[in-house]
């Protein structure tokens, strides 16, 4: 939670550039990136825009939004082909003239020359720059951006790829905003991750906290059965401040029920900085997921130290030779089912020696489903220091990967869950 705001804080607006965003062929990722660092700065982001690579429909965009915010930060069209055009258009409506700048041009004929290459022609077109413009430095590509007064507003324009633009908006552009807009100072947020909550229970659940002119705000994201819920203070006296700590405790005695973390957004996330910091092992056996719950867990710094291993026993032989699954179990009552789960998740916890583990079966089709055993239908096994609970899932059947996603999921939700209850139980 940030400190009060005391002011209106300065708006912000990006605007990528490219015909692979407008068309579709690419997704615009940027944006998002910029304004949840702007909105860390103290600045309100208020819209994002796509544009193609015309200069004309560029320079009335830049116009318009300057004439509305005070900092417009522009992705992409800085390389040196002829589609690139942010120079040019900035220069345009800003009403100057671009400038050779030397320092830029001796700069990429040098990098050029330390990757063993020679500088070609088109590439002297990245050291032009709108006139009043402050190039900024570009270590990890060739394009570097620049920031320009347009209007009452300020112009930045970064390179598109997005490694390049995190590079240029850290080293360059977060510290002059830091002393360019002192002033601004982040609003008050709070930040909550609920999981299984359908949101249509939870709009009802919410009820008039959701109102627009409702202050402190709330904001909802919905994905992967997980909501991403965030609650904005928006006024800046004293009663605003208590009103927004009152709603903070309210809401979170209000969704105790399904909120898994105020940090972490995912539920491996938060499964495995429990482990971390509880020093539990951990083990998975996978059937219809396939080692996803592996890799998300494993995409997690430090956890080598409390993940044990990662079984795909895909088939019933594996099932029985890996983790010790009875082949007349799985006889009796088929693989996908809760007397196999539970056999898997304790297999995998005996064969690796952890006190936590996980399992998943199930039929995440196309195919492969009966009346009996529909598309969508998962069991989930938990063993937890050899005592272990069941799961039954009955996801929709909106496609294999989606299955398989959530299955992954709830499995690492569900893990969770059985840990911190155990560890509150202590």
């Amino acid at each position: 939670m940030s400190g009060s705001s005391s002011a209106r804080r300065p708006r912000a607006a990006t605007l990528a550039i490219g015909d692979e965003l407008s068309s579709g062929r690419r997704v615009d990722t940027n944006s998002g990136r910029l304004a949840r660092a702007l909105g860390a700065l103290g600045f309100e982001p208020v819209s994002f825009s796509v544009l193609g690579d015309d200069e004309d429909g560029i320079v009335a965009r830049l116009r318009a939004l300057c004439a509305e915010v005070e900092l417009v930060c522009v992705c992409g069209g800085l390389g040196p082909t002829l589609d690139d055009l942010t120079r040019q258009a900035v220069a345009r409506a800003a009403g100057v003239e671009l400038f050779e700048d030397e320092d830029t041009l001796t700069w990429l004929r040098g990098r050029f020359a330390s990757l063993g290459r020679e500088m070609a022609p088109t590439n002297a077109q990245q050291a032009l720059f709108p006139e009043g413009a402050t190039p900024l430095a570009n270590e990890v590509g060739t394009a570097r951006g620049f920031r320009v007064r347009l209007g009452d507003a300020w112009v930045v324009a970064l390179p598109g790829p997005p490694h390049e633009l995190q590079h240029v908006f850290d080293a360059g552009v977060a510290p002059w905003l830091r002393e360019a807009f002192a002033d601004a100072q982040p609003a008050d947020t709070a930040q909550f991750f609920l999981y299984g909550l359908p949101e249509s229970e939870f709009a009802g659940g919410v009820g008039d906290w959701m109102a627009r002119d409702a202050d402190p705000q709330i904001g909802v994201c919905a994905g992967g059965r997980v909501l991403d819920v965030q609650l904005v203070r928006q006024g800046t006296d004293a009663a605003s401040l208590a009103s927004f700590h009152g709603r903070v405790e309210a809401f979170r005695e209000r969704f105790s029920e399904w909120i898994f973390s105020e940090v972490d957004p995912e539920p491996s996330a938060a499964l495995a900085r429990l482990l971390l910091e509880h020093g539990v092992t951990f083990a998975c056996a996978e059937s219809c997921t396939g080692g996803a719950i592996a890799s998300r867990l494993v995409a997690h710094p430090g956890i080598s130290a409390v993940f044990l291993e990662g079984l795909v026993t895909y088939s019933n032989e594996a099932k029985s030779a890996r983790l010790g699954v009875p082949a007349d179990l799985i006889a009796r009552h088929g693989a996908v089912s809760a007397e196999v789960a539970g056999a898997m998740a304790l297999g995998a916890a005996r064969t690796s020696g952890a006190r936590l583990a996980v399992s998943t079966t199930g039929v995440a089709g196309p195919d492969g489903g009966t009346p009996e055993k529909p598309v969508g239908l998962v069991h989930v096994g938990v063993a937890l220091d050899g005592v272990v609970t069941t799961h039954v899932l009955r996801l929709p059947p909106h496609g294999r990967e989606r299955i398989r996603d959530w299955s992954a999921t709830s499995a690492c939700e569900l893990a969770r869950r059985a840990l911190e209850q155990a560890l509150g139980a202590l």
